[in-house]
């Protein structure tokens, strides 16, 4: 990934521009470079000229190709930034992958709306509600007053893994509306993380060690477990273990555990790729291959 660099002045972006139609595939090769170089900051100049072309010719396709090189090549500084990151925040990571095929993607209003979420659910809540009450709550809140479902009849459009549209439509798959969930869970300082099981689920984690006071001896941090995908229906440990044993999976700590936000990143983006395969869009799935690197 290289740093970018500011074009000296709009006539130096306006000249490399038009070179890009040059036939010498030398000189296109340079300007190509310099232009990604500059990085999303030549975009807009980019973007005037390939609309002003009105018939689709090869200068056009060089033009959306270079403005597509320049976007992936953002994405993937971001992602890197937000690896190196000490909290590698979960809402932010959302956003950046929502870029994909967001480019243009509004953050603040993003942000927004999941603050009035947010408050919703604040305002239902007190100090005295236990871990089972507070669910019920979010569940009331985000199914019933914000109407928040599971998207069936078009489960693997990839849509419905980015978190803006998930906003404006209110549907999604597993993941999307499990990272919904705990976004807005964690913004409230409620333990309700990502486990990473087969399909996504959440785990409310037990932070006052209830479990061990009841004298359960073993490892168990999650109180229970939630299932956003059907309205947050909660299972108990005893449950995750039959559904592991109905796809005969092993009973590994990591499936009954919290996973780390890169982990909930990287299930978001195998999702993506599995979609856009089914569409047969190949340069999306080339493109996460490069991104997914940036995670490994």
């Amino acid at each position: 990934m290289k740093s970018q660099i500011i074009p000296n002045n709009p006539r130096e972006l306006a000249a490399l521009i038009r070179l890009v139609e040059d036939p010498d595939p030398t000189i296109y090769g340079h300007v190509k470079d310099k232009l990604i170089g500059f990085g999303k900051s030549a975009v807009p100049a980019i973007e005037e000229t390939w609309q002003q072309t009105v018939a689709e010719n090869e200068y056009q396709d060089r033009l959306k190709n270079i403005i597509h090189e320049i976007r992936i090549n953002e994405i993937k500084t971001e992602l890197a930034r937000w690896k190196a990151s000490s909290n590698r925040d979960l809402f932010k990571g959302s956003v950046i992958l929502s870029k994909l095929h967001f480019p243009e993607i509004d953050e603040k209003k993003v942000e927004e709306e999941l603050e009035k979420i947010k408050q919703k659910v604040w305002l239902e809540i007190n100090e005295n509600n236990t871990a089972f009450e507070i669910v019920k709550i979010f569940n009331h809140v985000l199914f019933d007053i914000c109407g928040f479902e599971s998207s069936k009849n078009n489960f693997y459009a990839p849509q419905n893994s980015f978190i803006n549209t998930v906003l404006e439509s209110r549907k999604g798959n597993p993941l999307s509306l499990s990272i919904l969930y705990s976004i807005i869970a964690q913004r409230l300082q409620i333990p309700i993380y990502g486990v990473n099981l087969p399909n996504h689920y959440l785990g409310f984690v037990d932070e006052f060690k209830t479990l061990k006071m009841l004298g359960f001896s073993d490892d168990r941090n999650v109180l229970f477990y939630i299932n956003p995908f059907s309205r947050g229906r909660i299972f108990d440990h005893n449950e995750i273990e039959n559904y592991l044993r109905s796809l005969n999976l092993p009973f590994d700590k990591d499936y009954f555990e919290p996973c780390s936000n890169t982990e909930i990143l990287k299930r978001m983006l195998n999702n993506l790729s599995y979609s856009y395969t089914r569409v047969g869009e190949e340069q999306k799935v080339q493109d996460l291959k490069e991104i997914q690197a940036i995670l490994s």
